[in-house]
């Protein structure tokens, strides 16, 4: 499996993209520094009740540690919490979304792009008054 490339949104800010293995989860986050040196929160959707998760959050948890990255994690365990994690992020203020993998979030990453973008065409919509 090939790493996805970075999803952005209008403006060029990262979104994220998926995890593969514990030790990527941490190596994309330092990514997602490197592009926005200003990062310094990030929303991360995952699956509880997946194997592997939690290894993979930890990873993460390491890497924003010494980052000064605080993470969000974002529970989806069906389609439907997808929506419900993105309104969460986004009124969390998260920058970025990093997503890790999972068979919920990879059949659905169209849906995870398109709100993505959604939600950032907002938010700038909303800072620049229009």
């Amino acid at each position: 499996m090939a790493l996805s490339p970075v999803w952005r949104d209008l403006e060029g800010t990262s979104l994220g993209f998926p995890a593969l293995s514990p030790q990527l989860s941490g190596k994309q986050l330092e990514l997602l520094k490197e592009i926005d040196p200003k990062l310094s929160r990030v929303g991360v959707l995952g699956s509880s009740t997946r194997p592997g998760n939690a290894q993979l959050l930890k990873e993460a948890e390491l890497a924003a540690g010494t980052m000064s990255i605080r993470l969000q994690y974002l529970d989806v365990l069906n389609s439907k919490d997808i929506d419900a994690a993105f309104r969460l992020a986004h009124k969390e203020h998260a920058q970025a979304v990093l997503v890790l993998t999972g068979p919920q979030l990879n059949s659905r990453r169209r849906q995870i792009t398109d709100l993505a973008a959604r939600t950032t065409s907002q938010r700038y919509m909303k800072e620049k008054n229009l």
